[in-house]
């Protein structure tokens, strides 16, 4: 007979409970996501079959994800703020989309170790965008993007992306295409990236700048998470 009792069972049931408590914060996160979007469809007055027909998804996937019950991938949360004529960074205000996530954080790069939490200065909200303190959304497999700005920004995105270990912008290779242009520098790990027709790999102190607006996609098959921190300027700017 075996016993849960001592450090040993003690640290189990504590993972136990930290796992079940990290599932419901992010199945909240989920279901805080979906309602944003479903918000976005109702007021750009769509039905869920027309955004359904306009993005050629299924409306099975439109109800899900706007229920939190499916997490949509980079290139079809693109894909609806693009149709629904919203920014990206609209769907992180109001307070986090996902919890904060030990496995995002660098072990090595660019980024200093973190500093102790500490109280606000006066004022500093409106400019200064703590680290312990970032919005973020968790994607499809895993992909998180975290809001480097306290609040969103008319016709920019400022982000730092977290692709883990076999995470892509889509699962099934559809490319991405969106409004404005985008900039990266990579802080850690190896990106395989593909605009256009061409393939490159760029690893720690690459950066990227290219228009958005031609097919693009994104994949990690590396041994570490890769770590980018990632501009898009006015993709607002055709609506």
């Amino acid at each position: 007979m075996t016993s849960s009792d001592g450090p040993a069972g003690t640290t189990t049931r504590r993972q136990r409970r930290n796992g079940a408590q990290e599932t419901a914060s992010e199945g909240a996160a989920h279901e805080q996501l979906g309602t944003r979007l479903r918000e976005a469809r109702v007021a750009a007055n769509l039905g869920v079959r027309e955004l359904a027909r306009q993005l050629d998804l299924s409306a099975s996937l439109i109800s899900q994800i706007e229920l939190g019950r499916v997490v949509p991938s980079v290139s079809t949360l693109y894909a609806l703020t693009n149709t629904l004529g919203v920014s990206m960074d609209s769907l992180f205000a109001g307070g986090d989309l996902a919890p904060p996530s030990e496995t995002s954080r660098p072990i090595g790069g660019l980024r200093p170790p973190a500093v102790p939490e500490r109280e606000p200065s006066p004022g500093e909200s409106a400019y200064i965008q703590r680290a312990t303190q970032r919005r973020a959304i968790e994607l499809e497999q895993g992909v998180r993007w975290e809001l480097l700005t306290p609040s969103p920004e008319p016709g920019a995105e400022f982000l730092e992306v977290t692709y883990p270990v076999g995470g892509s912008s889509s699962p099934n290779d559809h490319a991405i295409r969106h409004s404005g242009r985008d900039y990266c520098l990579i802080l850690q790990g190896e990106l395989s990236v593909q605009i256009g027709f061409e393939e490159h790999l760029v690893g720690p102190g690459d950066s990227l700048a290219f228009d958005g607006t031609i097919p693009h996609r994104f994949w990690n098959v590396g041994s570490v998470p890769v770590h980018a921190v990632w501009f898009v300027l006015d993709r607002s700017a055709s609506r």
